[in-house]
């Protein structure tokens, strides 16, 4: 009896001592032990201890710099720059609450556990996105280039080619996910920029070489205004470079026939007749252009004759425009672009397409055939104010023609096609007299 009431002390005493221990060790107010913070041991630190231990050792770290190249450019920022911070707080609160979350044997088990295997915290950490943004923002405008077309000159009747500028342009998003997913490391950042080839580069102009294609009108007795018309819409014109199998409209190059944009009253052709209105001579423009580039070869889209013969070209040869109605469109089907150069000299205009003259083995010839000529009525007005027997005439009758046009592909002086490209129709205008009397009335 005596040996089991001491076993039973000792074991009350035992116990009552572990429940001590226990409740010591639940209720101290240190972090437990084998709790590390970024490699630092904070065991059996108070909360501002483990604080001030931080700080002391990572503090400094908010200078260490990161470096960003490209090439021959290098860029340095401290995170301090990104506003980068250490949650120092956060972290030690988050060491502090391990075995002390869950009941009693919850924490038991998770403070036993953390003594013998340990447990390594990563410091919280924190940045400015905006200044990351800005500073991206920075890089990006240090080494973006804008693309350029290269460009052709025509230098006194030599062709110069400057050649293209390629573009580059940082990977703005890919750069910010760098630099946010490096604040740690701290390794050096490949700045990720993309090429930008330009569409028009030195190597594809250098396939104009040479006069595909040309062809002038003389303006010799026109009005200044007519004159500054043709000038105004040629220029319009002039410079234009067309790519493999782009297209081009003519009054959408030299845009409305309005006193705003320069254009003046002159003589135009409005239902078969001279009628002054602004734009008058710009016909003389599209046909000229229409003729060199039949001589080029370019592909026609849309085309119109006049009502009646203009007096600067031939029957057949003629390409009307009137903006919104009529309209000169043609299309590059060539595997190489072509330039169109327009010039004024004395009393000339002149169009030269320009293009791969080294692939051009053939030339081109334009005619035109009169299918009909249709001549004109007589129309007769009396007038009773006028004597009798008096006939003045108050309109010239002209001739009305139908014509076809042609064009003919020669090699080695040999014609291998004729091809149809247009047949026309320019109606004829009735005399008109005007007669004195009454009508029906006879002369005694």
């Amino acid at each position: 009896m005596k040996k089991i009431g001491r076993l039973s002390m000792a074991i009350i005493g035992i116990t009552a001592i572990l429940a001590i221990y226990l409740y010591s060790l639940l209720d101290r107010d240190l972090i437990y032990k084998g709790v590390k913070i970024d490699q630092f041991d904070v065991s059996n630190m108070t909360r501002d201890e483990a604080l001030n231990l931080l700080k002391n050792k990572k503090e400094k770290d908010k200078n260490k710099t990161i470096k960003l190249t490209y090439n021959d450019s290098l860029f340095k920022f401290s995170l301090c720059d990104f506003g980068f911070e250490y949650d120092y707080q956060k972290t030690v609160d988050k060491a502090y609450r391990i075995g002390r979350v869950g009941n009693i044997f919850t924490r038991i088990i998770d403070i036993v556990s953390t003594s013998i295997k340990g447990i390594d915290i990563q410091l919280e950490t924190s940045y400015d996105r905006d200044k990351i943004e800005h500073i991206a923002e920075v890089i990006c405008q240090q080494i973006n280039v804008e693309p350029r077309d290269a460009e052709i000159n025509l230098k006194d009747g030599s062709i110069q080619i400057i050649n293209e500028v390629v573009g580059k342009k940082v990977k703005r998003q890919e750069l910010i996910k760098a630099i946010e997913g490096n604040m740690l490391k701290q390794d050096t950042i490949q700045i990720p920029v993309e090429s930008i080839i330009p569409k028009i580069t030195g190597d594809l102009l250098s396939r104009i070489n040479g006069i595909i294609g040309n062809f002038s009108t003389s303006f010799k007795g026109s009005s200044q205004n007519r004159i500054e018309n043709i000038k105004l819409s040629a220029n319009a014109i002039k410079g234009t470079l067309l790519l493999p199998g782009e297209s081009m409209s003519f009054n959408e190059t030299t845009g409305p026939r309005r006193e705003e944009f320069g254009y003046k009253e002159s003589n135009v052709i409005i239902e078969g007749e001279y009628t002054p209105g602004v734009g008058g001579g710009v016909c003389q423009t599209s046909t000229t252009l229409y003729n060199a580039l039949l001589l080029a070869d370019v592909t026609i889209l849309e085309r119109y004759p006049h009502s009646i013969p203009p007096e600067y070209i031939a029957l057949g040869k003629d390409a009307a425009v009137a903006y919104g109605y009529l309209d000169l469109k043609f299309r590059n089907d060539f595997d190489y672009p072509i330039y169109i150069d327009a010039n004024i000299v004395g009393d000339r205009l002149y169009f030269c397409i320009y293009g791969d003259l080294k692939e051009r083995d053939f030339a081109v010839k334009v005619e035109s055939e009169i299918v009909e000529v249709i001549e004109p009525k007589e129309e007769t007005i009396f007038d009773e104010g006028l004597e009798a027997g008096n006939r003045i005439i108050i309109s010239k009758g002209r001739r009305g023609y139908k014509v076809n046009t042609y064009k003919y592909i020669i090699k080695n002086g040999q014609f291998i096609s004729k091809e149809l490209i247009s047949q026309d129709y320019y109606r004829p205008q009735n005399y008109v007299y005007k007669v004195g009397g009454a009508q029906g009335e006879s002369k005694k």
